[in-house]
C-alpha cells in the first residue's frame, strides 16, 4: 500500500512517509477489515428485512430468520461505528506525528514551524499536503546550508 502512494515522491519525503505509514499502518488494516465486513452485513440484512417487511409478510417460521437478519444488521452497524472510531484515531496519530516532526526540525525557523502547525490544525484534511510542503522547504533549506 505504501509503494502505491510514493511512486514519484523524492527520497527525503519517502523516508518520512514511511515512518508515518509504519505508525498508522496497523490501524488502517484493522479499519479496512472492519469496513469489509460491516458494509456487506448491513446491506444484506437491511435489504432482506425490507424484503420480508414489504413482500413476504411475517409467518410464524419467519420470525427466526428476521431475528438473524436483525442481529446481522446490529453486528454490521457495530463494526461500522468501530471503524469510524478507528478513522478518528488514525487522524489523531497522523496529526500527532506530523506536528512532532515539524517541531523537531532544525532547518526551519520557529516562525515557519508555527505557521505550518497552525495550518495543519486549522485544515486537518490538507495536513499531509502541508506536511509534504514543509518537507520540501526543509530539504531546500538543508541544501542551501550545505552549499
Amino acid at each position: 500500500m505504501f509503494s502505491f502512494f510514493t511512486k514519484d515522491v523524492p527520497s527525503f519525503m519517502k523516508i518520512e512517509l514511511e515512518k508515518l505509514f509504519n505508525k498508522i499502518g496497523p490501524l488502517m488494516k484493522k479499519n479496512a477489515r472492519y469496513m469489509m465486513f460491516a458494509m456487506p452485513l448491513l446491506l444484506i440484512s437491511i435489504l432482506n428485512l425490507i424484503f420480508f417487511l414489504f413482500f413476504g409478510g411475517f409467518d410464524n417460521g419467519m420470525v427466526a430468520i428476521v431475528i438473524v437478519y436483525a442481529l446481522m444488521a446490529a453486528v454490521g452497524l457495530a463494526l461500522y461505528k468501530e471503524s469510524k472510531h478507528i478513522k478518528k484515531k488514525i487522524r489523531e496519530l497522523e496529526m500527532e506525528h506530523i506536528v512532532s516532526r515539524i517541531e523537531k526540525s532544525n532547518h526551519v525557523n520557529d516562525y515557519k514551524k508555527k505557521d505550518y502547525i497552525s495550518l495543519i490544525k486549522s485544515h486537518p484534511k490538507m495536513g499531509l499536503q502541508t506536511f509534504l510542503n514543509f518537507l520540501n522547504e526543509e530539504n531546500e533549506r538543508k541544501k542551501m546550508m550545505e552549499d
